[in-house]
């Protein structure tokens, strides 16, 4: 791309989901791109892109203000209501900030996977509301010290938001009865896996869970399977302060009606790929061969989980999924605006879901590039990337960073309050099939 087709500056910022790592973990096999680095790979393309690390398990509460401190730098705070109310350590870790200049004229485009979808939403809603539960307390206890600035809301950061198989809505595969101990099954399996895969010894794998604030901090030279057996044999899964809770059905909605709200000068899409086909005996979903072996079992549930009743819609529509969510329930949050995205014709207004076309044969991972095809080499994910980037870098600023634009001598073009793009490129990756979305009140 060239100077003019660069519409804003804003950087992209990578959201990584549940489980999640950073870039130095995992002997540097990456979160994003896995043995490809999407972050270094778009910056080599000029665009500004960077990858923020939050708790893999935490709440999407502790995520958002983890990623507010990831951003701006400094101590993590909790926030004094928030830990009185589930007995968590107030403070954590000190980030450098890998964004400090954040403000309402130098924006960023936030892009979350799984869980990360989620968390994204979450922490714009803190930007721009704060939190009252927490202006209140500190009203009524000032000797505990000061508040986040996060809280205090006011913050017109976002300029968009993207999900990429998000967990909008969580998951029916952690509704059922068994769902903590699948989940923490497949954790196991999927550790395992990684390990082999990068070369390394599970007793020395380099993989940290952050949940320090619950106490549960590795130990020197404690071998990583003991430390995983600590964390899962502890008593904060009983807590509805984890990410566990958050990506049930009933926790993702409890987020989304308290917090999450959709602002008309900031701009939405959601990717939703489906692994999965249709058992014409039963009605029920069944995986397709190539997905994820690890999304084998969760696949086959939600293909027949009779889900949550709340849900808009037939129970049907529900069985399809990634192999780790309901492709139905990635596309918004329920109940906020949505419109269906054309791919050929990227002109998208701001302030509701735009949700392109779900993308057939994409498992969970492939939205990532965690995948036997992907680490042949047979399929490659930087197209997807490179289109997504294009598509955000096309958006028009706000008026006061298209001026600060012109100051520096960045040409932008005329504004017209929509995203423009090239109606010849679209935006999925080579060789994907999209599919219309499931049909019904959602």
């Amino acid at each position: 791309m060239t100077n003019s087709d660069f519409r804003n500056r804003y950087p992209i910022i990578l959201v990584h989901g549940f489980t999640g790592w950073g870039r130095d973990e995992v002997l540097g096999f990456k979160y994003w791109g896995g043995k490809v680095d999407i972050e270094a790979r778009l910056n080599d393309l000029h665009f500004h892109t960077r990858t923020a690390t939050v708790g893999p398990f935490s709440s999407s509460w502790e995520r958002a203000v983890e990623l507010y401190y990831y951003l701006v730098g400094g101590q993590v705070d909790y926030g004094a209501a928030h830990a009185r109310k589930y007995g968590v350590k107030r403070f954590g870790h000190t980030f450098a900030g890998i964004y400090p200049q954040i403000s309402n004229t130098h924006k960023i485009h936030l892009v979350g996977h799984s869980m990360g979808g989620q968390t994204i939403c979450d922490f714009e809603a803190f930007l721009r509301h704060g939190s009252q539960e927490e202006r209140d307390y500190h009203a009524a206890h000032p000797e505990e010290g000061h508040i986040s600035d996060l809280f205090l809301g006011g913050k017109h950061w976002v300029h968009s938001i993207t999900g990429l198989a998000p967990g909008l809505n969580g998951t029916t595969f952690l509704d059922t009865h068994d769902g903590l101990l699948n989940f923490m099954s497949l954790n196991k399996q999927m550790t395992v896996s990684l390990a082999s895969l990068v070369g390394g010894d599970t007793h020395d794998f380099v993989y940290d869970y952050k949940l320090d604030q619950w106490g549960l901090k590795r130990e020197k030279d404690e071998p990583f399977v003991q430390y995983m057996e600590r964390v899962f044999e502890s008593e904060i899964w009983k807590s509805k302060n984890t990410g566990y809770f958050d990506l049930t059905s009933p926790g993702a909605a409890m987020i989304a009606r308290d917090r999450l709200r959709l602002f008309p000068e900031t701009y939405y899409f959601t990717f939703s790929g489906n692994a999965t086909f249709k058992d014409t005996r039963t009605g029920c979903a069944l995986p397709i061969p190539t997905i994820n072996p690890a999304l084998y079992l969760p696949a086959l549930i939600i293909g027949r989980n009779q889900g949550n009743p709340e849900y808009p819609g037939d129970e049907g529509e529900w069985h399809e999924s990634d192999g780790c969510i309901s492709c139905a329930g990635t596309r918004y949050v329920l109940g906020q605006k949505h419109r269906d995205a054309d791919p050929h014709d990227l002109s998208f207004p701001a302030g509701i879901w735009n949700a392109f076309p779900t993308m057939n044969g994409w498992d969970h991972g492939d939205f990532i590039g965690f995948n036997i095809a992907y680490w042949l080499g047979r399929k490659d994910i930087m197209p997807f990337y490179i289109d997504l980037a294009r598509m955000l870098a096309s958006i028009e600023p706000s008026e006061n960073e298209a001026t600060a634009h012109a100051l520096a001598g960045v040409t932008t073009s005329e504004p017209s309050g929509h995203v423009t793009h090239s109606k010849a490129s679209g935006i999925h990756a080579k060789g994907s099939a999209a599919s219309k979305h499931p049909k019904g009140k959602h």
